[in-house]
């Protein structure tokens, strides 16, 4: 059967918005795009009308993590049990994101194509399968590691369908966020019994090693500082919270800097996009490699270069220093918009997307448990800033990604005829309310709400 939508503001995802434009889908694919739709025409199929609506492509996530039953981030963590990472990508679908690249790079493309079978959002796969990521991922977790993920490597990966390398380091190996939040109160709790927030963590981990994770960095006045406000006074003294810092944090940097170069120089030798970590700890590695005459070519996207570790100065002078290299940007929106968990500051967002030509392309990251804020919403917020038009907003969640990494959504990203029929409609004055979502012309969100065709 035949769909025609008709009446809403029709953004074709290159950079065009068509006011009360029309499409048509049939067969999976988009039969016709019509600038205008004469309702006193008949159509033979289903008729939708979109008045009050945008229509476009179906969003294209560079950046998710938690999407397959594979190990967890940069350091393999244990897998999610089924309904959390299926509970991820039923949200990735009801805001309107029909494809994601799963940056959780130990995972296998057998649990990518499980994914694939089990839900309608399209999964792609990256690989990280390294010899150096790989340590750093033991020495920081590894507990989602089986003799098969850890015997893989990047070319077997590349061969079996995945798209790209990365995400090259991350948090949880670099001393970033991921540390704050898991693993540095974990054990810290071990030796006092005291839980620490993820501020807590941050500010005694910046104690020790600073703002770059500089193994020679040590603020013994700032430690006790630190140690009281977390409850740790009398608990532990301030050298052996030291050690407890050092110990649990620098094992897995030295490792995930060197798989970071490892990973450049592969992405370089195989033709595929690398996605490495931008943030204050790999600052002097990214600057390295846009020099290295052995990176050089290497098609490089540099994730979350809105990341709240550099200063906005440093976010901004890396990614323009970054772009006179040939590499790319992606900024997340992480939860800096609405659920502020992790990101409670969006004044890197602004001041890197208020540039015209710094940011390439948008992704989520994962945020606190998965609960990043919608990457719709990240597109809203740029119209609504004025930091870009509609049709350029669009084109950086659809074609832009298409266009930097290709094979993750081939013949998607576009409202163009004969191209698959992945298609967002959204209330044109809040985008997160999104109405009805339609992956190879399967309506798999209707009137807001998971369809029956969303998981298999």
């Amino acid at each position: 059967m035949s769909t025609l939508i008709h009446g809403g503001t029709l953004v074709t995802g290159t950079g065009q918005a068509l006011d009360n434009g029309a499409i048509v889908l049939k067969s999976g694919r988009i039969a016709e795009v019509l600038e205008r739709w004469d309702r006193r025409l008949g159509f033979e199929g289903e008729t939708i009308d979109a008045s009050g609506s945008i229509v476009m492509p179906g969003l294209i996530n560079c950046h998710a993590h938690g999407v397959t039953s594979g190990p967890l981030f940069p350091s393999a963590a244990p897998a999610l049990p089924d309904d959390a990472w299926l509970g991820n990508l039923d949200r990735h679908l009801l805001a309107g994101t029909t494809t994601v690249l799963n940056l959780c790079g130990f995972a296998t493309m057998d649990q990518v194509r499980e994914a694939n079978k089990r839900h309608a959002v399209r999964v792609a796969g990256a690989t990280t399968h390294l010899p150096s990521a790989l340590l750093a991922a033991q020495r920081a977790d590894g507990g989602g590691l089986t003799q098969r993920e850890a015997h893989l490597s990047v070319e077997r990966m590349l061969d079996d369908g995945a798209v790209a390398i990365g995400e090259l380091g991350g948090g949880q190996t670099l001393g970033g966020g991921g540390q704050d939040l898991v693993y540095l109160p974990a054990t810290i709790e071990r030796r006092t019994g005291v839980r620490i927030s993820q501020a807590q963590a941050r500010r005694l981990k910046e104690a020790v090693l600073g703002r770059f994770v500089d193994a020679t960095h040590a603020d013994v006045e700032e430690l006790g500082r630190a140690a009281a406000d977390a409850g740790l006074t009398g608990l532990i003294g301030n050298a052996e919270l030291a050690k407890l810092v050092f110990d649990t944090v620098m094992p897995s940097v030295g490792p995930a800097i060197e798989g970071i170069r490892e990973g450049v120089r592969a992405a370089r030798r195989f033709g595929v996009p690398a996605l490495v970590h931008s943030a204050s700890a790999t600052a002097a590695v990214l600057r390295e490699l846009m020099e290295d005459p052995s990176a050089r070519g290497a098609s490089v996207i540099a994730a979350h270069v809105n990341h709240p570790s550099h200063t906005p100065d440093e976010a901004l002078n890396l990614a323009e220093r970054g772009r006179r290299r040939g590499w790319a940007s992606e900024a997340s929106v992480f939860d800096l918009l609405h659920r502020r968990h992790t990101v409670t500051t969006r004044e890197h967002w602004d001041r890197l997307l208020a540039e015209p030509a710094v940011v390439d392309v948008l992704g989520t990251d994962y945020g606190h448990g998965g609960d990043h804020d919608e990457l719709i919403s990240a597109v809203q917020d740029l119209v609504a800033r004025g930091h870009r038009s509609l049709g350029d907003a669009v084109a950086m969640v659809t074609s832009a990604v298409v266009r930097l990494i290709p094979g993750l959504a081939p013949e998607r990203g576009e409202l163009r005829k004969g191209l698959v029929a992945d298609v967002v409609i959204a209330d044109a004055g809040d985008f997160r309310k999104v109405r009805d979502v339609f992956v190879a012309g399967e309506r798999v969100v209707r009137g807001g709400e998971l369809a029956a065709g969303a998981r298999r």
